[in-house]
């Protein structure tokens, strides 16, 4: 039995889970379904109740033969260094008991303690196959950058196969091979892709520190003549929610909640943009479930410049967001022409292909 696995879900104060894992997860164990794979999935309770409900032990869409619920999730609510440690307390719970199993586990979702747990505390098995998934290829910043660097390279002699979500990365591994984080699936995309545009930006998603909310509205007070911009996700904390809506400019929405699937791909299907403000100071080498979205449903990307160069796909890109007033309107047809070829490349049938190499017994 191969085991699927996500340690690391996030949720809001009610446990819901945040984020892109329940559509991830659905995603990869109907793929890996397809290959006759009687599946275990292994996650935090959030990402389990958003997959199946809150019966953890039934799936009634047949889709995995064994549910296990993971002991904790990651709350995105609060940020002191107290609750850090925590966290990360219980990230080597949840590692610990998923290691536990037998045969081939894949970690879809994985961070730099997962690197260090595999460096201080596992062991190779000849009964265990490690395949992980990196969203980000950089986990060595910082001045503390060498010594991380020594953790993140002996931990990857653990693993078997490495699966690399940016295009370009070098990945220090000799069993490595890239896929999109998010798969284009016609079935799925094309309902949205040829909804009516609304000449709108919208900033949706995780409103996590790794985003420059306060700098995306203070552009829109700035500069006059600027589309409607709508801020749509769960903020990490209330108090930068009450900060941003003082003299809140009246061009700009904010809504700070979980979307349902339906309504975050409707709000981004009929908009023209969708602007992803990432402080690349911390979100570098690092890919994005929102910018492939946006560019799967049609919208036009607007996103740091080194974003979209380290990803190898089309938008707007910016150096700083004071920028945002020359730039709307530019070239937006000969980027929309690019859309055609990412649809075929990071298609299904390439990423299938790797999914089956990579977990396959």
């Amino acid at each position: 039995m191969l085991t699927m696995c996500d340690y690391y879900g996030m949720c809001d104060e009610n446990g819901r889970c945040v984020g892109h894992p329940v559509k991830i997860t659905k995603e990869y164990g109907t793929i890996i379904k397809g290959f006759n794979e009687d599946i275990r999935l292994v996650c935090s309770p959030c990402v389990i109740d958003g997959v199946i409900g809150s019966d953890a032990t039934a799936d009634e869409t047949g889709l995995f033969a064994e549910i296990v619920k993971l002991p904790y999730d990651i709350s995105i609510v609060g940020n002191g260094i107290g609750k850090r440690i925590v966290d990360k307390f219980k990230l080597f719970k949840n590692i610990l008991i998923a290691l536990k199993n037998k045969g081939t586990i894949f970690f879809y979702q994985v961070d730099f303690f997962f690197f260090l747990y595999l460096k201080l505390f596992y062991r190779r098995s000849t009964d265990r196959k490690i395949v992980i998934l990196i969203y980000h290829q950089d986990f060595t910043g910082g001045r503390f950058a060498g010594v991380l660097k020594r953790i993140y390279e002996k931990a990857l002699v653990k693993v078997d196969t490495v699966i690399y979500t940016q295009k370009g990365a070098l990945v220090p591994h000799d069993n490595a091979v890239w896929m999109p984080d998010f798969i284009y699936r016609a079935d799925e995309y094309d309902k949205y892709r040829g909804r009516n545009k609304t000449d709108r930006v919208v900033c949706l998603g995780t409103m996590s520190r790794y985003k420059q909310i306060e700098e995306l509205v203070d552009a829109w007070r700035r500069y006059e003549g600027l589309p409607q911009l709508i801020i749509a996700g769960r903020f990490d904390t209330k108090d930068r929610v009450e900060k941003l809506l003082v003299n809140l400019p009246g061009n700009v929405i904010l809504r700070d909640e979980v979307l349902s699937y339906d309504e975050y791909m409707t709000m981004l299907s009929e908009s023209k943009y969708c602007i992803l403000p990432y402080d690349m100071g911390q979100y570098k080498n690092r890919t994005s479930g929102v910018l492939l979205e946006s560019i799967y449903c049609g919208v036009i990307p607007i996103a740091p410049e080194v974003l979209l160069k380290q990803n190898m796909l089309p938008g707007i890109g910016y150096k700083n967001l004071t920028e945002i007033r020359n730039l709307l309107g530019d070239n937006t047809d000969k980027i929309k022409e690019l859309f055609d070829s990412i649809y075929k490349e990071y298609g299904l049938e390439y990423a299938a292909g790797v999914l089956k190499n990579a977990v396959s017994a």
